[in-house]
This record gives structure tokens, C-alpha cells and sequence, in this order.
């Protein structure tokens, strides 16, 4: 038995011309009021910016207030308590970020910084070593 070809049949124009079923959505997300909640999560992203700034920025340093301020920072992003608002679990939450991959994330990249830190190198000595005068008595 022999299959002939299917016949093609001609496209209707209603195929191209169907309504846009997002169209509603999307000009209701661009021109709505902004919200409440829109300002609150932009707290929350400000918050979580400025702890891993600080956990990044300050890990290693000296100064007893960097100290602080990182180790703050670590306590924050390591805590797993939801009990208030703006803990980093519910901040992740509401940024519609996995917690525990951003946590893992940090930790890493601080495993990394403090594997690779070595002593520094010094280029050079200090200019006040490096030029000594020797000061040479001329005989009578």
C-alpha cells in the first residue's frame, strides 16, 4: 500500500492574530502602584548587601570594630532561626533566594580567602633602611 503525503491545509489568520494572553499581566506589572511590600523588600535586599559586604570586607582585618562587624555578619548569615522578620532566612525567603545555597556560598568563598591568603611578600625595605649613610671620619 502506498501512503500519500498529508494534505496541507491553509492557516487560518485567526492563528495570527490570537490574543496575547500576558499582555494584561505585564501592563499591570509595569504601571501598578508600588507597594508597601516593594519598599519593605528593598529594606531586605539593602540588609542582606550590607552583611555580606561586611562579612567579605572585614574577614582577616585587625581592627577590633572590623572584627566585630564580621563576626556579627557570620553569626547572622550562619543563624537558621525564622522568628523575626528580618533574619536571614526569612530576608532569603521573601528575595525569593535559597538560604542554605547562598550560606554554602559564602562559606566556601571564605574557606578559599583564608586557604589563599599567604604572608605579603615584601617588594622591598623600608627607605629609612634602605639608603644608611655611612659616615666616614677624615683624619687630622
Amino acid at each position: 500500500m502506498i501512503k500519500s503525503a498529508p494534505i496541507e491545509r491553509p492557516l487560518s489568520a485567526s492563528v495570527y492574530f490570537e490574543p496575547d494572553i500576558l499582555s494584561k499581566y505585564q501592563f499591570f506589572r509595569v504601571f501598578r502602584q508600588k507597594s508597601y511590600s516593594e519598599r519593605e523588600e528593598k529594606l531586605m535586599f539593602a540588609v542582606l548587601t550590607d552583611a555580606i559586604e561586611c562579612f567579605q570586607k572585614y574577614l582577616g582585618e585587625n581592627g577590633r570594630r572590623s572584627r566585630k562587624l564580621h563576626r556579627e555578619a557570620e553569626a547572622w548569615i550562619a543563624c537558621r532561626d525564622s522568628s523575626w522578620p528580618y533574619s536571614f532566612e526569612n530576608i532569603c525567603e521573601v528575595l525569593n533566594i535559597n538560604a542554605n545555597y547562598l550560606r554554602l556560598g559564602l562559606m566556601q568563598w571564605r574557606i578559599n580567602q583564608v586557604s589563599h591568603k599567604k604572608s605579603p611578600k615584601r617588594l622591598r625595605e623600608p627607605l629609612r633602611y634602605q639608603y644608611r649613610v655611612k659616615h666616614v671620619r677624615i683624619g687630622c
